[in-house]
């Protein structure tokens, strides 16, 4: 048999598929737009009938083509095959055509050419993103380039995989074709696919003065990154003293977030940051949502494994350490190809309460690649205000300085305190940095609020298509558990249900998630803004009506309505201020009261989501405000995301040229956390107390015939957040003696009540380990009149278990 498929008209030629571009269909009627679906027997699932963007649509997900196929990976053969269609092909070419490019052009070997390149295009007439060849004077390939349109402008550009011929003393131009069909044609030869012969090929030379190629230096400058729950950001400090700021998109920070384009055998696509998330926004309704964030939250469980569906159906299983590497690698590519360089040496900022946790994972993750998590966020942020003073001058010799630091950032709030004094001695400054962590919130940042406008935006939709009266006299969760009726979100609840509506709720959710996010950095940009409309029509913020679906007759269908809907900034403040008030209120009112505050020089806000005014507005109940520093350069674009970066790159630019002598200490002092055991009686007791500054031991006891203790964990109000399960196994102890265990724990609790534990007791022993960030226990047993000691065990304190996520399918 030559073949298992079967055929319904074997003698029937095949349809060969046709395939589009956007910009193409974009200028066609309506009724072209159907007469393509009907000819390539394009159908939807809906039984909506379709409008011209909903046909546009439905070709673009079957028929769709990128508008032009750029020649940017390595084909075996390729260059061979293009040379061969220069060499046999007339090409028509002419010198004047009205382009004009820089005079000389800089290549690197196996790296990418893009618009940070900065090889701008100046035409005189319009301009496509064709492919260009990079000829000599004889006409012999040397590479393949092509042109991209960003911002309103053409930049050359070059992909990583295309190989660059070794240029000679040569004259070299740059050949471009008008005709976008001459570039796609390129592109199939070089490829290998069958196309038609073009007869003869259309092209303008553009001289160039010089070309030069190089290869990637390697160096031992430490690329700074600072890795975030929402955004990322990195960059270098240069022996001369100029720091560089890696660039993505229009700004400086790199969203922290992963997609799954593909997958094959071992093989998985992935896209990063801004490519992540356009692709988020570009996913159609009935597929799942591929993409990942608050990835920084892996850290805690990074063995884990997440499931995505692809568009055509394949289930792929991802260990999220196997995700963190591509992403740090990614990152990697990203400060090779704009500085490049080839980095061995990476510093890492890490939150002050996890540097131990973070060194350990990463440097396991990298072979060949140096990580280092020696400088933590919060003195990181310090050292910005002491370089600073430096520069001004502004500082009293050997006088300590105290500050508090609030940083604020996408998925956690974290207090740190610090102190610092600055000496100038002979050759050098002599600086002491001491950091300490005071109490943090796992569960409280920039997602947290947008979250709360997520909320406000699904009530205001639903308000347009519902009656009125269902909506009066309610309070914010109780109107957004009615939404869920009409414009449901939580899509955990159908994960047992048809397989397109799942996929239809977790759209809603994302999508709306999005656009909160919009409003959110609409109304705390610098420039006061007091009014946003979002709708589908006639409003600054646009709404897809093909992204929502909403529930009518208990069924899911497409949004028909038309909405367009106000927002203000009065209450976008009322709605927030609750939150950022209460997690003030928990930082802030044990150390006002205890006239702790009056100690402190300076006040830190950090983190994008201390751009809202309301964070100063809720410090201002504690402190004078002219203690709170945050400047307004901070408080443009991504200021305050990038004082912890700028920081860290003037840190390690003074340390290295010794302009600088930093003694650095950092300890965590506050326990945010309460660990708890109940007795045998039911009553609970208390091992571990939340804010205890002392290194404290408790235990609790059991009969040894128990195989399990049950330990809880609750945060500073008494919340419970998680139950850990210690199961003990005889096999894992060993026998000791008091005398072993008073020389190992001399001068703690364990010495004085394992003199005291009676015959068949099993006395379990709970203390802090504050730089693994977590706790240890450790039983002790007494049996036929001899100890045994089981094996020390730790326990994280944080995983995404019991923290909030906003992902999960619950909202």
């Amino acid at each position: 048999m030559s073949t298992y498929t079967y055929r319904l008209h074997p003698d029937k030629i095949q349809h060969e598929k046709r395939f589009f571009r956007q910009s193409l269909l974009e200028q066609m009627t309506t009724f072209q737009l159907k007469e393509i679906c009907r000819e390539e027997r394009l159908v939807t699932t809906s039984i909506e009938p379709l409008d011209r963007e909903g046909f546009i649509r439905l070709i673009m997900r079957f028929r769709g083509q990128k508008d032009y196929r750029h020649i940017e990976e390595y084909c075996e053969d390729g260059m061979e095959r293009l040379q061969s269609v220069v060499d046999n092909i007339p090409l028509s070419s002419v010198t004047d055509g009205g382009l004009r490019i820089p005079a000389s052009i800089v290549l690197y070997e196996n790296m990418e050419m893009d618009e940070l390149d900065g090889n701008l295009v100046q035409e005189e007439a319009s301009l496509y993103e064709g492919n260009l060849l990079l000829v000599d004077e004889f006409f012999q390939l040397h590479t393949c380039l092509y042109l991209k349109y960003v911002d309103n402008e053409y930049f050359i550009c070059k992909g990583s995989g295309v190989p660059i011929l070794t240029p000679d003393k040569h004259q070299y131009a740059i050949l471009y074709f008008p005709s976008d069909r001459s570039s796609e044609y390129l592109y199939e030869q070089y490829m290998g696919m069958e196309s038609a012969y073009p007869g003869t090929l259309n092209c303008i030379r553009i001289p160039l003065l010089d070309l030069t190629v190089r290869e990637v230096e390697a160096t031992q400058i430490p690329l700074v990154i600072d890795f975030g729950s929402c955004y990322t950001t990195m960059g270098i400090c240069l022996p001369d003293g100029s720091r560089r700021i890696a660039v993505s998109g229009s700004g400086h920070v790199i969203p922290s977030v992963i997609g799954v384009a593909g997958g094959e055998g071992d093989t998985i696509q992935y896209l990063f940051g801004h490519e992540a998330t356009e692709m988020s926004r570009n996913n159609y309704k009935d597929q799942d949502v591929p993409v990942f964030y608050d990835i920084k939250r892996w850290i805690s469980d990074p063995n884990r494994k997440e499931y995505v569906i692809l568009g055509n159906g394949m289930k792929l299983q991802l260990e999220r350490r196997e995700m963190l590497v591509a992403f740090f690698q990614y990152l990697l590519e990203v400060a090779r190809k704009q500085f490049k360089y080839e980095f061995s040496n990476v510093q890492l900022l890490a939150p002050i309460r996890q540097k131990e946790k973070f060194a350990s994972l990463f440097e396991a993750m990298f072979d060949g690649v140096n990580i280092d998590c020696g400088l933590d966020e919060g003195m990181a942020v310090l050292f910005s205000s002491i370089d600073k003073m430096i520069a001004q001058g502004d500082y009293e010799s050997d006088r300590w300085y105290h500050a508090l630091i609030i940083d604020c950032g996408g998925g956690t709030t974290d207090l740190t305190s610090g102190r610092f004094r600055i000496r100038s001695g002979r050759v050098s400054y002599n600086i002491d940095l001491e950091t300490s962590f005071e109490n943090g919130d796992t569960n409280f940042g920039g997602n947290n609020l947008t979250y709360r406008i997520l909320q406000m935006l699904k009530i205001k939709i639903c308000r347009t298509f519902t009656p009125e009266e269902i909506w009066q006299g309610r309070e914010l969760e109780e109107a957004y558990r009615i939404a869920e009726n009409y414009l449901p979100t939580a899509f955990r609840g159908y994960a047992e249900k048809a397989r397109e509506d799942y996929f239809f709720v977790k759209n809603n959710y994302y999508y709306l998630f999005e656009i909160a996010e919009q409003i959110k950095k609409s109304f705390f940009q610098a420039e006061s803004q007091y009014e946003l409309w979002v709708g589908t029509e006639d409003a600054k913020l646009l709404l897809d009506k093909w992204r929502l679906s909403v529930m009518k007759d208990k069924r899911l269908e497409r949004l028909n309505q038309t909405v367009r809907v106000p927002f203000y900034l009065h209450e976008i403040e009322r709605c927030l201020r609750p939150d950022i008030y209460d997690v003030m209120k928990r930082f802030l009112e044990t150390k006002f009261w205890n006239h702790e505050l009056g100690n402190y020089q300076m006040i830190k806000l950090t983190g994008q989501s201390c751009k809202s005014k309301l964070f100063e507005e809720a410090l201002k109940e504690y402190v004078p405000g002219i203690l709170i520093q945050k400047s307004e350069q901070e408080q443009k674009e991504t200021g305050l995301k990038m004082c912890c970066l700028e920081g860290a790159l003037s840190y390690f630019f003074n340390s290295k040229l010794g302009y600088m002598k930093v003694a650095q200490n950092y300890q965590v002092n506050a326990l945010p956390y309460e660990i708890m055991a109940h007795t045998h009686e039911g009553k609970e007791k208390v091992l571990v107390r939340s804010m205890d500054r002392e290194s404290h031991i408790g235990y609790i006891s059991r009969f040894m015939m128990g195989e399990q203790l049950d330990i809880h964990l609750m945060d500073s109000s008494g919340q419970r957040l998680k139950v850990y399960y210690y199961n003990r196994g005889m096999e894992k102890f060993e026998r000791t003696t008091q005398e072993e265990i008073d020389q190992a724990y001399a001068g703690t609790v364990i010495q004085e009540e394992t003199d005291i534990i009676q015959e068949g007791e099993m006395k379990f022993f709970v203390w802090v380990s504050r730089k693994r960030w977590g706790f240890i226990v450790l039983p002790v047993l007494r049996e036929n009149e001899l100890l045994y000691k089981g094996k020390e065990t730790f326990f994280d304190f944080e995983d995404d278990t019991w923290e909030e996520n906003f992902f999960n399918g619950r909202k």
